[in-house]
C-alpha cells in the first residue's frame, strides 16, 4: 500500500514514521510512505500557496490551483482524480473540521486501498473549489487544530497497523477496542496481585469458552459506562 501526504509542514510528520510499528513496516515494504510539500507547487518564488478570503474574514485560504498542481503529480484523470487503472483502488481525502469523523471503521476501509492520499488542511480552510478533486473530508472530532498534520498522522498510523503482515500476531487487530462496536474488555499482568487487587479468577482458569465470555460481558458493561452511544 502506498500512502501519499500533502503538506504545508513535512517536518511536522517525517520522524513520527521513522519509529516503532511503522518504520519496521515501511522496512518490510509493506507500506509506502511519500511526504510532499505544497510549497513545492506555489504559485510565486515566494512559495505563495494561499490568499485572503473573497467577501473578507480572518486568517488565510489555501489555493484550489495549487492542490490541483500537487495531485497533478499523481498523474490521476478526471475531476475526482480517481484512476484510470481500474485494477487500482485509490482515495483522496482532505482532513478538514466539517469531514466524516473517523472511526475504526473507515480505517479498514482505507486499509484495503492500493493507495491513499491524504491532503492535510491548514490555516482558515481550503478554497471550496477543491471539493472536485477529492473523495471525501475527514475530520478527528469536534475541536480545532492549528493543522491537519496530526490528523494525517493518526489516520496514517490506524491504517498501517491493519495492514496484513505489519503486526506480529494477526489478531491483534480483532479483539481490540471499536473492532466490533465496542470497548476492549480489561487486560491483566504480572504481578498477580497488586495493592490488593487480584487478577479475576476466571483469566488464571484455562477455560477459553469462558474467558471468551467474560471479555464479552466486560466490553459490554465497559462501553454502557464509558462509551454509551457506540451501543447505538
Amino acid at each position: 500500500m502506498k500512502i501519499s501526504i500533502i503538506t504545508l509542514f513535512p517536518k511536522m510528520i517525517s520522524g513520527f514514521f521513522d519509529e516503532s510499528i511503522i518504520k519496521r513496516a515501511r522496512e518490510k515494504k509493506l507500506v509506502e510512505i511519500e511526504i510532499i510539500n505544497l510549497r513545492d507547487f506555489a504559485i510565486d518564488d515566494y512559495g505563495t500557496v494561499d490568499d485572503r478570503p473573497y467577501g473578507g474574514g480572518a486568517g488565510m485560504i489555501l489555493r484550489a490551483d495549487v492542490i490541483y498542481a500537487a495531485l497533478k503529480k499523481f498523474k490521476i484523470q478526471n475531476s475526482k482524480f480517481k484512476n484510470t487503472n481500474q485494477n487500482l483502488k485509490i482515495k483522496t481525502i482532505l482532513t478538514s473540521p466539517r469531514g466524516k469523523l473517523f472511526n475504526q471503521k473507515k480505517a479498514v476501509e482505507f486499509s484495503k486501498l492500493d493507495h491513499l492520499i491524504i491532503i492535510a488542511g491548514h490555516y482558515e480552510g481550503t478554497d471550496e473549489r477543491v471539493s472536485d478533486f477529492i473523495d471525501e473530508e475527514i475530520s478527528m472530532g469536534d475541536f480545532v487544530l492549528t493543522g491537519g498534520e496530526i490528523v494525517a498522522s493518526a489516520i496514517t498510523d490506524s491504517i498501517v497497523r491493519l495492514i496484513p503482515g505489519v503486526l506480529k500476531k494477526e489478531d491483534a487487530t480483532k479483539n481490540e477496542s471499536f473492532s466490533d462496536g465496542l470497548l476492549e474488555y480489561p487486560q491483566y499482568t504480572r504481578p498477580e496481585e497488586f495493592m490488593g487487587k487480584k487478577v479475576p479468577e476466571v483469566l488464571l482458569s484455562g477455560n477459553h469458552k469462558e474467558i471468551d465470555k467474560w471479555r464479552i460481558e466486560k466490553s459490554r458493561e465497559i462501553t454502557l459506562q464509558k462509551r454509551k452511544d457506540l451501543l447505538k
